[in-house]
């Protein structure tokens, strides 16, 4: 989940709610080719490793190959804002930003990716992009009013339209009525062997709630030597929240079971992000997982999509952008997609109408977008930016689909931890679930 958070601040890019890639005076959006694919993902990759070295000027570097290839891309300007300041070179970071800000960008500088530059003008700088955002689409679909839960996942179940939220730093899932509603559903204890809860998912067809969990440093009750690098996917109960099956993932080394997806068949596939890795599990007695793409294939897979006809995968990661997996032959593509369009900060991924629906919540406040696909799932055509910068966003992290809207976590509050404890009550905000029409 760290490198979540770190990624996730850089390695994201932003456009104006309603805008596409498509080039004005252009029939046809400018395509990345496979070979520049493939070279943004390097540069993507050594920003990421050179940031957590704090290796300044590599990261840089990273950035001035990802401007050359994606010219025109104004969240690269961002990242190098970030990337400065936290280089401790605040003036340099602040005219990157002010650069920014008298051309009418719509990235709103975050204070979590700015701690550095906290003051006036920061606050300046933030106020005027946020004033020229679009007005929202999304309407508040419920409120939780704990301010600890540091929500990551949710799920519904469309029969009786409960909601299913899951609490990072309390390991607990709570279900939400039609009416708002909010009830423990299940706590983490010995019997659930429950961690952190992340991506959820309702099995309409076995009458089940999945939940992926993992060790996390901000979770109550974390003891590294027992928890690090530790998860397992879990089937309960969504009346009683009791446990049906725990499938602990058991493979040498560090592993973060992060999103999944329920396959028509029944096999659901999961992102291991710790392990660099996708996963398939058909549930039943002896159930093993089953690697799609081996570990280290990807750099940090996130959100996982599938197609209506249950043929392609789809795989958001921070380095690498959107993959498709064609379950017949299992060859990894990274999806082509327009220049200056950035598809590497995906947290929740979902497959609607032909399209995907990404939840992106790196630079500039966070944003919905949508990526319209080829009829052949094999590149990404067009790019549209549903929402952003919503005054509830903080860090905006996963949805579900209900009918034709996304209903998504607006504000998970994921950096709200300092020296290892949580913030103060004063310095947190009650949850906020939104809902955005996708047609």
């Amino acid at each position: 989940m760290r490198r979540l958070l770190l990624l996730a601040a850089l390695l994201t890019a932003c456009t104006p709610r309603g805008a596409t890639s498509e080039p004005k005076g252009e029939t046809a959006p400018v395509m990345l080719s496979e070979a520049e694919m493939g070279a943004l993902t390097g540069a993507y990759g050594k920003l990421g490793g050179s940031f957590g070295r704090q290796d300044f000027a590599a990261g840089l570097a990273a950035l001035d190959a990802a401007a050359a290839i994606d010219v025109g891309d104004e969240s690269i300007d961002y990242r190098r804002a970030s990337l400065l300041a936290a280089a401790g070179r605040g003036e340099e970071a602040l005219a990157v930003l002010q650069r920014l800000d008298a051309a009418g960008s719509l990235l709103v500088p975050q204070p979590h990716d700015f701690p550095k530059l906290a003051g006036p003008e920061l606050d300046r700088l933030a106020a005027a992009a946020r004033a020229r955002l679009p007005a929202s689409a999304s309407a508040r679909a419920f409120t939780l009013a704990d301010r600890a839960l540091i929500p990551e996942g949710i799920a519904h179940d469309p029969g009786t339209g409960t909601f299913f939220v899951g609490s990072i730093y309390k390991r607990k899932i709570v279900a939400v009525d039609r009416e708002g509603a909010a009830r423990d559903l299940a706590v983490a204890d010995p019997a659930n062997g429950l961690y952190s809860p992340l991506g959820m998912k309702f099995d309409a067809r076995r009458g089940s709630l999945w939940v992926a969990s993992a060790g996390l440093p901000e979770m109550q009750g974390y003891v590294e030597a027992e928890h690090r690098g530790k998860a397992a996917l879990h089937e309960l109960d969504p009346s009683t929240g009791q446990s049906r099956a725990r499938y602990p993932r058991e493979s040498p080394g560090p592993h973060l079971l992060n999103d999944l997806v329920i396959a028509p068949d029944g096999a659901l596939y999961v992102t291991d992000s710790g392990a660099g890795e996708v996963l398939m599990l058909r549930p039943g007695p002896g159930a093993q997982f089953e690697s799609v793409a081996p570990a280290g294939e990807f750099g940090y897979p996130n959100g996982i999509a599938l197609s209506d006809d249950g043929s392609v995968l789809f795989v958001a990661d921070f380095v690498r952008g959107v993959t498709a997996i064609p379950l017949a032959t299992r060859q990894l593509r990274v999806l082509p997609r327009p220049r200056g369009a950035a598809t590497h900060g995906f947290d929740g991924l979902y497959f609607h109408r032909g399209a995907l629906v990404g939840v992106d919540n790196g630079a500039g406040g966070g944003r919905i977008v949508r990526l319209a696909l080829a009829p052949t799932f094999d590149s990404i055509v067009r790019v549209e930016v549903l929402e952003a910068g919503h005054p509830d966003f903080l860090i905006p992290t996963t949805g579900v689909l209900d009918g034709d809207s996304l209903v998504y976590i607006a504000n998970s509050q994921l950096r709200s931890f300092e020296d290892g404890q949580i913030f103060p009550p004063e310095r947190l905000f009650p949850a906020q679930v939104l809902r955005l029409p996708l047609r």
